[in-house]
């Protein structure tokens, strides 16, 4: 089975998001890379007809977890359960922000 993936995709601009479909899978993984001043917020939800939520990820070299990023960096999150994760830009200055999300069927260590 080929794991789901999205992007890399370019946003520079306030509210633009990224979603993927993480149905069945255990983990995801972002990577943030551009010179960027802002900050992407990470998101998921269950149920396709309700409103997104916070979604704590983390750093795989750090044990603290965040639900936004303010900088370029790699993140993971178990998704087990969960429909849809997402990741929006909830404030933007400036710069190109290059996103890319992947999913696998393995949750890790999280």
């Amino acid at each position: 089975m080929n794991a789901p993936e999205v992007g890399p995709l370019f946003l520079d601009a306030a509210e633009e998001f990224i979603r993927i479909n993480v149905r069945g899978m255990g983990a995801v993984g972002l990577q943030l890379s551009g010179t960027f001043v802002g900050t992407v917020s990470f998101e998921c939800l269950v149920d396709g007809e309700a409103a997104m939520v916070a979604l704590n990820m983390l750093p795989p070299n750090r044990a603290t977890a965040a639900s936004s990023a303010t900088a370029a960096g790699v993140w993971v999150a178990n998704v087990a359960g969960l429909e849809t994760v997402q990741i929006r830009v909830s404030a933007y200055t400036s710069g190109t922000i290059r996103a890319k999300l992947i999913a696998c069927a393995a949750s890790g260590r999280y």
